[in-house]
């Protein structure tokens, strides 16, 4: 059961994990990783949510915009992020050119799913958003995983 209630208690969960996400980047990241854009735009991304989250909690968001003041940001962080990751700095080598078009991908994907919420298919994109969501943040990264494993099994 949760403590404070469901929706208090996801919004507190992401305060905690957003909040220490952020801690440990400051403080115990290297420069290159504290200084990388990309990592900064979900970061503030992230920070942009939670504080959404948290003024719907606060009764600060007007009563007809509350319903889209809880995962409304969230999938708008995933899509938002995963372009960016797409698409920032082409040239660099840190994410393969095979790569970066999966991330597009999905946060195209994602700013689909959040369109058809105001539309037709709210119930869908309601119901579900937890596993739909997930699934657009991990697409992505299971590509990279399987990327990388396959490139360390030519290696060997």
């Amino acid at each position: 059961m949760a403590p404070v209630g469901l929706i208090q208690s996801i919004v507190l969960l992401c305060v905690v994990l957003i909040g220490g996400s952020i801690f440990a980047g400051v403080f115990y990241t290297s420069p290159t990783v504290q200084r990388n854009r990309v990592w900064l735009v979900w970061g503030g991304l992230n920070v942009a949510a939670t504080a959404v989250n948290v003024a719907a909690l606060a009764g600060t968001v007007r009563a007809e915009f509350l319903r889209y003041a809880y995962w409304h940001p969230r999938l708008a962080v995933v899509g938002i992020g995963h372009v960016v990751t797409g698409l920032y700095n082409w040239e660099r080598p840190q994410i393969r050119r095979r790569e970066r078009p999966v991330y597009v991908a999905a946060g195209l994907a994602t700013f689909d799913a959040l369109a058809a919420s105001f539309g037709p298919l709210t119930g869908f994109v309601t119901g579900t958003v937890s596993v739909l969501g997930g699934a657009l943040q991990l697409v992505p990264i299971g590509h990279d995983v399987l990327a990388d494993a396959v490139l360390i099994a030519r290696q060997q």
